[in-house]
C-alpha cells in the first residue's frame, strides 16, 4: 500500500495502531490545555455558576460541525471531486461559510430558548449562551473545511486524524469563544 492513506481492511494493525495512537497522544495535550483554561475561569464562574452548565454543549458543537463538514470533504477527496489545490479549498471554503452561519443562527437562538426554558436564566447569560453557539458553530464547521487539506498537504491521512483533531481543536477554542464572551457580557459581574 502506498501513500498516507490507511485501509482498514488491509492496512498492517501495527501501523493502524502507530498512526491512531499518535494523534490520540497529541490530543491528550490538547486535553489538558483545555481543562487547565477551564480551571482558570474560576472568578467568573463563581460569579455565574450557570456558565459551567453550558460548556458541554458548546464545545460539543464545534466538534460536531467540524466533524460533518470533514467527513463531507474526506468523501469529497475520495471520490476525486475534490483535489488538493487552493482553487478547490476556496470553493468549498465559500460553499461552507453560508451554511455554516445559518447553522450557527439557528443552532445558536435554539440553544437561548432551551437555557431560558430549562434553567430560567436572565438575558445576559442567554446572550453569552447564543453568541457562543452561533461562534463555535460557524468556528467548528470553518476548520472541518479546512484541516483534511491541511492533512493531505502534509502528507497525512485526513481520516485518522481530522474528527479527533478538530474535537480536540474545538474543545479548547470552544472554551476560550466561550468564556471570553462571559467576560465581555458579564464582567462587571467581577466589579
Amino acid at each position: 500500500m502506498s501513500g498516507p492513506d490507511i485501509d482498514v481492511v488491509s492496512t498492517p494493525l501495527r501501523r493502524i495502531f502507530t498512526a491512531r495512537v499518535f494523534w490520540l497522544i497529541v490530543l491528550t495535550l490538547f486535553g489538558v490545555a483545555t481543562s487547565t483554561f477551564v480551571a482558570q475561569q474560576e472568578e467568573i464562574l463563581a460569579e455565574a455558576i450557570v456558565l459551567a452548565a453550558f460548556i458541554a454543549p458548546i464545545i460539543d458543537m464545534g466538534g460536531n460541525t467540524g466533524s460533518q463538514a470533514s467527513t463531507l470533504v474526506i468523501r469529497a477527496m475520495a471520490l476525486g471531486r475534490v483535489q488538493l489545490r487552493l482553487r478547490d479549498f476556496l470553493f468549498i471554503l465559500k460553499r461552507d461559510f453560508p451554511v455554516a452561519v445559518a447553522m450557527g443562527l439557528i443552532i445558536g437562538v435554539l440553544e437561548a430558548v432551551l437555557a431560558f426554558l430549562s434553567k430560567g436564566v436572565g438575558a445576559d447569560i442567554l446572550l453569552v449562551v447564543g453568541l457562543a453557539m452561533l461562534a463555535v458553530t460557524i468556528t467548528g464547521s470553518l476548520i472541518g473545511v479546512g484541516l483534511p487539506f491541511i492533512a493531505r498537504r502534509l502528507g497525512l491521512d485526513p481520516a485518522t486524524l481530522s474528527g479527533p483533531t478538530i474535537t480536540s481543536i474545538m474543545d479548547l477554542l470552544g472554551i476560550m469563544i466561550y468564556f471570553g464572551l462571559a467576560y465581555v457580557f458579564l464582567g462587571h459581574l467581577l466589579e
